[in-house]
């Protein structure tokens, strides 16, 4: 039996990172959106490249394994060497592999990561495979033997699993993390809310919580906290608001919670939310209260975006531990 089976994305990711790369900012009256930029018909030097595995069901998969709980994935790769890389990893990070799925007529999902000099990216993503996730493909019973199933982000023909592998879960009394991707923050509260009422807890950044709540981008803390209330009141047990470097937040009906990013000089932030919610998951699965969740999710997070890869930073159990108790003393 799996503690957790992570269910979405497997991609190979390609990370490359240059010093000419230009960062353009517009703002108006409600908010500020920037653009990266390179100089048109230039040939631009790179100064880093390198190839790792990522997608959110892999990411999440390694993180929960590697905070100790037993772990497996669902998702779809193609028949070709990414696949075989993405599922070589997999299995020397003890994940089970046994329901991924693999397709010739599609192949494996690719990205191209560039980040920029402040450590945010911009992710020019193939989905591939990812995007042709059946349900006949899905391992029904094996979810319905989970603790926790982790849902992320489903696109394309895939993306009506999302709210069939809520259900799902719902109608098996597992508990539900969701980390709900483009598709499903488009699609608005309103589809969501089916998913949202079978969910345990749901993760959000800010600016995914205003749009998806329909609060207006005025960043306030009063904003902030209907912000959360009207997901919570959606259906949600647990509402977890991520913010970069302002910390995170959480809400259950009840309580405000608020805890503090950790500092860290950072190289990159992809994979930074899988981590933070991973962490979280794996301590509510332990049992340890929502304040706790959020820090050891902010400690996970913190370590991953010290380094260029969405993996490499991920935490053992027997090193966040500490890193907890010490953050406990801050």
């Amino acid at each position: 039996m799996h503690d957790i089976i992570s269910v979405g994305s497997a991609t190979e990711d390609v990370f490359v990172g240059t010093r000419d790369m230009k960062l353009i900012s517009v703002q108006d009256i409600n908010a500020e959106v920037s653009y990266i930029a390179f100089e048109h018909g230039a040939k631009i030097p790179v100064d880093n490249i390198f190839i790792a595995t990522g997608g959110g069901a892999t990411n999440s998969a390694v993180a929960f394994s590697r905070l100790g709980l037993r772990a497996g994935i669902i998702s779809k790769v193609g028949d070709d060497d990414a696949a075989e890389r993405i599922i070589a990893k997999l299995r020397r990070e003890n994940v089970d592999v046994s329901a991924v799925v693999t397709t010739t007529e599609h192949s494996t999902g690719y990205s191209v990561i560039l980040t920029c000099f402040t450590g945010d990216r911009t992710v020019l993503v193939h989905r591939g495979a990812s995007t042709q996730l059946r349900q006949d493909d899905i391992d029904w019973d094996g979810l319905a033997s989970a603790h926790w199933i982790y849902l992320s982000s489903m696109s394309g023909d895939s993306a009506p699993l999302f709210e069939k592998v809520a259900l799902h879960a719902r109608d098996n009394n597992v508990k539900l993390a969701l980390n709900p991707g483009g598709t499903q923050l488009q699609a608005g509260l309103e589809a969501l809310a089916p998913a949202l009422q079978a969910a345990h807890v749901i993760f959000v950044n800010k600016a995914e919580a205003y749009s998806l709540a329909g609060v207006e981008p005025r960043r306030g803390p009063t904003d902030e906290l209907q912000a959360l209330r009207t997901l919570h009141d959606a259906g949600c047990d647990i509402v977890v608001m991520t913010a970069g470097l302002e910390g995170a937040e959480a809400y259950d009906g009840h309580t405000h919670y608020t805890v503090p990013a950790v500092e860290v000089k950072e190289e990159s932030t992809l994979g930074a939310g899988d981590a933070f919610a991973a962490a979280c998951v794996a301590a509510l699965f332990r049992g340890l209260d929502i304040r706790e969740a959020l820090r050891a999710g902010a400690i996970n997070a913190a370590n991953v975006v010290r380094y260029l890869s969405a993996k490499r930073g991920l935490m053992t159990r027997e090193a966040l531990e500490p890193e907890l108790a010490a953050y406990r003393r801050t």
